[in-house]
């Protein structure tokens, strides 16, 4: 659970990024204005967000095959090499 403290609280505490581990929620007039956490905790939150969406991506690209297989849209290895030299000149 996230922490909250006034913009002053924030201010003062900016040298000190101990203070804000875990997130903090900076309040104004006592609503939630701003989320801030450590450089560490969003690097770790952004890797954490791309290994999913390319997992997702995966599991789009393993669906689309088997849609492909269901509807014997499917080559052989040999003319899948073959199209692709030919494509190429």
């Amino acid at each position: 659970m996230a922490n909250t403290m006034s913009q002053k609280t924030a201010r003062e505490g900016l040298g000190s990024p101990e203070l804000f581990k875990g997130g903090v929620f900076v309040t104004k007039n006592g609503v939630a204005e701003l989320f801030v956490e450590t450089a560490e905790e969003r690097e770790a939150e952004l890797v954490t967000q791309a290994r999913e969406q390319q997992a997702n991506a995966l599991l789009k690209l393993t669906m689309l095959a088997k849609q492909d297989v269901f509807q014997q849209r499917v080559m052989s290895p040999e003319e899948a090499l073959k199209q692709l030299r030919a494509t190429r000149k």
